[in-house]
Order: structure tokens, then C-alpha cells, then sequence
């Protein structure tokens, strides 16, 4: 029965730490791209004033 408790602790630890991973690359690379386009976006109406 300890085998299933450490073999889901383990499970929990790898796939919560997989999340916090990929959420904060998600986030980071995400709002690099909204700077980005926010920027071509300025540019563009500044051209066609």
C-alpha cells in the first residue's frame, strides 16, 4: 500500500512542477509576443497618419 501512496505523491510532484513549467514559458513567451504586435500595431498607425 506504500508503494501506491509514493507512486502517486511522485505522479502529483512531476505533473504539478510540469504546469508551473510550461505555464510560466506560456506566460513569459506569450506576453513577448503581445509587446511585439502591440508594437507593429503603433508602427502601422503611425505610417498611415
Amino acid at each position: 500500500m506504500r508503494y501506491w501512496q509514493w507512486f502517486w505523491t511522485v505522479s502529483l510532484v512531476i505533473a504539478g512542477t510540469s504546469f508551473a513549467a510550461i505555464t510560466a514559458v506560456v506566460t513569459l513567451r506569450g506576453f513577448a509576443d503581445l509587446r511585439e504586435m502591440l508594437k507593429r500595431l503603433l508602427q502601422q498607425k503611425d505610417r498611415e497618419s
